[in-house]
């Protein structure tokens, strides 16, 4: 009896993943499904090895969050490996959010904002997308559009320490620094390991 109760619970499950999955518009409850945590940890800590290692045939987020950790090491060939394996996805707001970071990483800010805008308007529900435009934007010296990208992937994915930061530092050129003292808050809740920390605690001595 036991044994039916669980094959049937089994296939319930297996029922309802497969239901989700087909939904109109249900590819952000997916992908957050399918991330792996452990790449986003890793990487807000500052162990980018470690976190290009997890991600290994990984979801887009955590594909993209490799390049990002990679990025951070400077290791460009990498990053245009990682790219290019998201540029595979099946999905059109990933591959664009891959072709914006092919472009940023080329220093072609204009073509990087024009891809990731698009990629935002074809997946609003993205937090990635519109965290590529954000930094697309801050290469620019865009800070309007940095700020109002940013602020958006935040409300899609409010543990994305990241684009707390990159908010900050966009509301700090802005002269907002009442905004840019929460975003550095926020960062250093969601990231108090990162490498950034100390920079970020003599920012907000001079904010004060």
């Amino acid at each position: 009896m036991t044994s039916k109760c669980t094959r049937n619970r089994s296939l319930f499950a297996v029922i309802t993943a497969l239901a989700v999955w087909n939904l109109p518009g249900s590819s952000v409850i997916v992908s957050a499904a399918e991330q792996k945590p452990e790449v986003q940890r890793l990487f807000q800590s500052g162990d980018y090895e470690q976190a290009v290692e997890a991600a290994r045939d990984g979801d887009p987020a955590s594909i993209y969050l490799a390049a990002q950790a990679l990025l951070k090491l400077n290791r460009m060939d990498g990053v245009a490996e990682e790219l290019t394996r998201l540029r595979a996805s099946d999905q059109p707001a990933w591959r664009m959010i891959a072709e914006s970071g092919e472009a940023l990483a080329a220093n072609d800010a204009g073509r990087a904002i024009e891809l990731a805008r698009r990629a935002t308007e074809t997946d609003d529900g993205n937090p990635f997308a519109f965290y590529q435009l954000g930094l697309s934007a801050s290469k620019a010296g865009d800070w309007g559009t940095a700020s109002s990208a940013l602020n958006k992937s935040i409300e899609l994915k409010p543990d994305l320490a990241y684009a707390h930061y990159y908010a900050a530092l966009a509301s700090q050129r802005q002269r907002q620094l009442s905004k840019a003292a929460q975003h550095f808050e926020a960062f250093l809740r969601l990231a108090p390991e990162a490498p950034e920390r100390q920079a970020v605690q003599a920012i907000m001595r001079s904010l004060k």
